[in-house]
């Protein structure tokens, strides 16, 4: 890592000397979090991880609280810049993760053990790394982001920016309470100029990906139970040779679903391609730059394979032959198919219930309510009216800010660069995040992912972080809120002329 330069307006070097002197404290903090559970889809361990992390923000937050919700606690908390004129960002985080399936796992998912890369079957190039669930998901950046924050208070480095923490215990399911905090708080969060969600973003090959926009998405059970159209009208099984002659409400899901996707997984449900179709010509040219650097490194797709532990790209393709539909595409996936006899051996039943959990991803412009609707009229234009879909939960996709303007992501750029690191800027992100209900407060708030260190498999078997990565995003955290500050600067500055010319 090259020498940290202090940002124009702000001497940042006692804040990085203060991390450089903290040692392997800062990891063992996040270590210490991996693990107490803190699963969002059963609740367990949610509340005494909530106030844990309220203690963490309560050291540089003086009025950091639990804000209670229908669901799981925000934890929200302010913390001042001296300078009258700074801006305000919003740094945007989560302590709840996904499930486990411990036998998955080569580790304990909660030991947050040190062992080396190649032991979980990870490139050997990267050395030790911490593995448990949420290292990259997310409770190692956004400590990782309030312990640089601490640094700069304890060394006396003026913050340059205002800075506001929300972070939320319901983002792996959906973040259902959600938009009822941000509406309570609404005139608190206008009062942001950004919003900025701390990852360790550089790839195995060391390059920071950032994004312009990002996708919405929808959670959906899609259910077909015998009735009046056919099969068992109570919903109860029958004996299997009778699939001959009565409809079977599991196989009428299967075919129900085959008419959402083609063979290469593409989305094909009425309406809802056209969003994507405006979005691909809209990007167009970052999408060729992405595709171009996909075949120009061809070791990125081959380390992102690897650390996936998969042999090959969807259809044997090369992974630049996917960057347009990952990057503006509607995918769809199958989380898991329920109905019928589970046992040990076999039961020759026709199950009279079935069920799926379905997520889809779509582009900016359409809304839950949107999709839904088209996947409604989809299926019953094929004769399914039958199978009853249900929406969960879900939220739009954040549009892209005007080029020129998002200078939240010209600052992450900035940063990486100061520690020689270069950036690969991608137009949306496939990984949802509830970006969009901040961004649609009544003003437009860029919102951004960007930070250094690396981290993989996350929602996976063997998430990580490498060991160091902690320290790498507490470095650039100082560096990016200074770059962010003089960035906005800039932006009035230009704005303020702008006016003036008019």
């Amino acid at each position: 890592m090259t020498d940290p330069a202090s940002a124009p307006r702000v001497d940042s070097r006692p804040a990085h000397r203060f991390i450089s002197d903290w040692g392997d404290s800062p990891t063992e903090e996040v270590r210490r979090a991996l693990r107490m559970p803190s699963f969002s889809d059963t609740g367990e361990g949610i509340v005494a991880t909530a106030e844990h992390f309220a203690g963490l923000l309560g050291r540089i937050c003086p009025d950091a609280a639990l804000v209670e919700t229908e669901g799981n606690p925000v934890i929200l908390g302010t913390v001042h810049s001296p300078r009258p004129d700074a801006p305000t960002l919003i740094v945007y985080g989560l302590y709840d993760v996904t499930p486990t399936l411990a036998h998955e796992w080569t580790v304990d998912p909660l030991g947050a053990e040190i062992v080396e890369a190649s032991d979980l079957g990870l490139l050997p190039h990267l050395g030790k790394v911490v593995a448990a669930r949420g290292a990259n998901n997310h409770k190692g950046p956004v400590i990782a982001a309030v312990l640089a924050v601490e640094a700069m208070l304890m060394s006396g480095v003026d913050l340059p920016v205002n800075l506001i923490f929300v972070i939320e215990g319901e983002e792996e399911i959906g973040s259902p309470s959600l938009p009822a905090f941000v509406e309570q708080h609404r005139e608190l969060l206008l009062t942001a100029d950004g919003i900025w969600l701390p990852c360790m973003q550089q790839n195995s090959a060391g390059t920071m990906t950032v994004r312009r926009g990002f996708k919405g998405c929808v959670f959906t059970q899609v259910t077909c139970r015998g009735g009046r159209w056919g099969g068992p009208a109570d919903g109860r099984h029958i004996w299997a040779g009778n699939s001959a002659w009565i409809d079977a409400p599991m196989m009428q899901l299967v075919r129900a679903l085959a008419t959402m996707y083609d063979d290469e997984q593409r989305v094909t449900i009425d309406g809802v391609t056209a969003v994507a179709e405006a979005a691909s010509l809209h990007f167009a040219d970052d999408i060729a730059k992405v595709e171009a650097g996909f075949r120009e490194n061809p070791q990125w797709a081959a380390n992102m394979l690897a650390n996936l532990h998969v042999e090959k790209a969807l259809g044997g393709k090369d992974i630049a032959d996917h960057v347009q539909n990952y990057m503006t595409g509607v995918n769809m996936n199958i989380q898991g198919i329920a109905g019928g006899y589970q046992g040990p051996t076999f039961y020759t039943t026709l199950p009279g219930e079935a069920s799926a959990r379905v997520d889809f991803r779509f582009p900016p412009g359409l809304t839950p309510e949107d999709f839904i609707r088209h996947l409604r009229e989809h299926l019953d234009r094929r004769g399914f009216g039958h199978v009853a879909v249900q929406m969960a939960r879900g939220y739009a996709g954040a549009p892209s800010m005007p080029e020129g303007r998002d200078v939240l992501l010209d600052a992450g750029i900035t940063t990486a660069a100061r520690y020689g690191v270069p950036t690969n800027v991608w137009p949306i992100a496939n990984n949802c995040c509830p970006a969009s209900l901040f961004t649609a407060l009544g003003k437009q708030i860029p919102f951004s992912i960007a930070g250094i260190g690396h981290g993989d498999r996350a929602h996976a078997a063997d998430e990580y972080f490498t060991l160091g990565s902690v320290e790498k995003l507490m470095h650039f955290t100082v560096d990016y809120l200074g770059d962010f500050a003089d960035a906005m600067v800039l932006d009035r500055s230009l704005n303020v002329d702008t006016v003036k010319s008019r």
